[in-house]
């Protein structure tokens, strides 16, 4: 599991960006990443863990968790 910190989110559009805290580029993510069940927005600078995939060259955050 990777962790990281909620750089930004678009409630609008459902896509934001997510810092690992190891260190590294920032990875985008949407709505339907969110493993939590109410879909809330997360708030910037929240803790969640992840996964990362790669779907058609673009590398993406999914399976966010609350940490």
């Amino acid at each position: 599991m990777i962790y990281g910190k909620v750089e930004s989110y678009d409630n609008n559009k459902g896509t934001g960006l997510i810092t690992p805290e190891a260190g590294g580029k920032g990875l985008p993510f949407d709505r339907s990443a969110f493993s939590w069940t109410d879909k809330s927005a997360p708030s910037v600078g929240r803790r969640l863990s992840y996964e990362v995939a790669e779907n058609a060259g673009v590398t993406s955050a999914i399976k966010l968790q609350h940490a």
